[in-house]
């Protein structure tokens, strides 16, 4: 079982949970969606087992943080029992909402990956319905190459080889799926197929739409980036230049010392908004194929 921020090995993170199922079955009713999230994240565990997993993480992080500060205050001779349990508390609630957010991360991700090669494998898809094969055959061709899609088709296609019917293979997998495009690509298929009507027609507007939506988002995002390299721009370069030359001629005024500290903080400062800015960037692009 993998918990973000444990201290302690998946295994033996997961033996300690069994001894708090309790725990994690009063903890879990508190966080609905839960279930859902570990769900489309793959995570093969129930929620009172994850919650009670997360629950003995948060916990060993607090007792190991309150430890440390309180050697840190019996180092320095001072007491500092207090802010130990504040920082003990902070680091706990910390590493389980962490902990509860993590299969959404996952989820989002999984979304990511799936709409990064959904129209590519839906055109093999219909390329391959035109030549006139069964749509077990066309699901079959897109098992390989196309990343999350294939793993998620490659599990349909052993559904339905294990005597399941094509339309409750389609709804498994629409129900274990975050991807909206992917649910809807599945939703259209199976309503081709209960109505009696041509799929290939089916899945050719499902990939006109999903091409036209993708070049939407596309422009919209050029679209954004110009307010967003100003924004740049105004945070990288013109504040903090004008903000240190400002700050200079003032203190140079009132006869005070230019403080050190200043310069490097706003280096500093720089670059985690940097990163920041990047990873804010590279969030909002759209997938391409």
């Amino acid at each position: 079982m993998r918990i973000p921020l444990a201290l302690l090995p998946p295994k033996a993170l997961e033996s300690i949970s069994r001894q708090m199922v309790g725990v994690g079955a009063l903890l879990c009713k508190m966080f609905l969606s839960l279930k859902m999230d570990l769900f489309q994240a793959g995570f093969d565990f129930a929620p009172k087992n994850y919650c009670a997993a997360a629950f003995a993480s948060a916990a060993l992080n607090a007792i190991v943080f309150f430890s440390l500060v309180e050697l840190v205050g019996f180092a320095a001779k001072s007491q500092m029992h207090e802010l130990a349990a504040i920082a003990a508390v902070a680091v706990g609630g910390f590493s389980f909402l962490s902990a509860l957010m993590y299969p959404k991360m996952i989820a989002r991700k999984r979304v990511r990956a799936l709409d990064t090669n959904l129209i590519p494998a839906m055109r093999q898809m219909l390329i391959e319905l035109r030549s006139g094969v069964t749509l077990f055959q066309a699901m079959q061709s897109v098992t390989k190459d196309y990343g999350e899609v294939s793993v998620e088709f490659a599990r349909i296609v052993e559904r339905i080889d294990m005597g399941v019917a094509e339309m409750v293979a389609l709804g498994e997998a629409s129900k274990r799926n975050p991807s909206p495009n992917f649910r809807r690509v599945l939703w259209q298929v199976s309503n081709a197929v209960v109505a009696g009507s041509d799929v290939t027609n089916e899945l050719e507007a499902i990939v006109n739409d999903l091409t036209k939506e993708k070049m939407d988002d596309i422009r919209r995002y050029g679209q954004e980036l110009n307010p967003w390299t100003m924004a740049y721009m105004m945070c990288t370069g013109v504040i903090p230049s004008l903000g240190l030359s400002i700050a200079i001629i003032l203190l140079s005024f009132m006869s005070v010392g230019f403080p050190k500290i200043i310069l490097p903080m706003t280096i500093v400062g720089i670059v985690l908004f940097n990163v920041f800015f990047m990873n804010f960037i590279k969030n909002r692009r759209p997938v391409i194929d």
